[in-house]
């Protein structure tokens, strides 16, 4: 074979060898600024659907709620006496603004004859328009010198000062317990009845015909 073929062919093998190795350099830059993209975390976000870059955090909001600190209640009830309820934290009922929900609420209360007793509960819901207060978990209701009962929920007319608990109530007064399922207190406090499998159990005598606690 003659030297020009021979030459011819080492010219053809040089250029097919510098092509390959131009597009080797190519594939090879390529792949570098790829990998920058990726670490620098912008090779996603030019990606259709890639990832977007964080929202900042919305604070949680109830719309349309009106919130206080340290809420109170004042007025007077049937039989002019004041009465006070206070609470922790209260806020409007966003459907009827009639309702305030109350947390940790306080009722103090005062008979006619001046004696005075307390209600307290977790939680409560006051209605301005009925003046009813519903208090729910760890109800205590105390008057001085005469007795504490407890129950998970009441029901108090506070004009009224009417008292209603349908569920299970243990009283304790100076001269025992008393263990029932249900208690209503009517007449300014004057009048309390315990409703369904009451259980007495007294630690001093009694006069005859006095059960009345």
């Amino acid at each position: 074979m003659s030297s020009p073929t021979r030459a011819a062919r080492k010219a053809i093998r040089a250029a097919t060898l510098s092509r390959l190795l131009s597009w080797l350099a190519a594939a090879i830059g390529i792949g570098f600024i790829v990998t920058f993209l990726a670490q620098a975390g912008l090779f996603e976000s030019l990606l259709p659907g890639g990832s977007q870059p964080p929202q900042s955090l919305q604070p949680a909001v109830e719309p349309d709620r009106i919130t206080s600190g340290v809420s109170t209640v004042n007025g007077i009830d049937n039989e002019k006496q004041p009465y006070e309820v206070t609470a922790k934290r209260g806020w409007q009922d966003g459907a009827t603004p009639n309702l305030v929900h109350l947390e940790e609420p306080v009722g103090q209360f005062r008979r006619a004859s001046g004696t005075k007793y307390s209600i307290t509960g977790a939680t409560g819901l006051y209605d301005t328009k009925t003046k009813l207060l519903d208090l729910e978990g760890q109800v205590v209701l105390e008057q001085e010198g005469r007795f504490t009962a407890r129950m998970d929920k009441a029901s108090i007319a506070v004009n009224e000062k009417k008292l209603t608990a349908d569920t299970a109530v243990k009283a304790s007064f100076a001269s025992g317990t008393v263990d029932a399922n249900g208690m209503q207190i009517t007449d300014d406090g004057a009048r309390i009845l315990f409703l369904n499998g009451v259980k007495a159990r007294f630690t001093a005598s009694e006069g005859k015909g006095d059960v009345n606690p």
